[in-house]
């Protein structure tokens, strides 16, 4: 899926990215965040720890990373209702 289609899946689920702690084009150094940014011409998703240090955990197109990002999206809002 393109960031578009992710961005459209994310409203109308009327999901609170900010309540499930993940950040969508841009670097957050917010503990246990999750995210993703593009570099060039590869999207980046990267994971927050306790004390701030960035880890990338994957690279690729954006149709790869945004099908991941979406994954992570549904697994979080689905915890986070238990």
């Amino acid at each position: 899926m393109t960031n578009e289609e992710y961005e459209k899946r994310v409203e109308k689920g009327n999901i609170n990215l900010n309540e499930l702690k993940i950040v969508i084009g841009m670097v957050s150094n917010v503990p246990f965040t999750t995210g993703c940014f593009k570099e060039g011409c590869l999207w980046k998703i990267y994971m927050v720890g306790e004390r701030q240090d960035l880890d990338i955990v994957q690279q690729g197109t954006e149709e790869e990373i945004f099908d991941v990002m979406y994954s992570i999206t549904e697994s979080r809002r689905k915890l986070s209702s238990i």
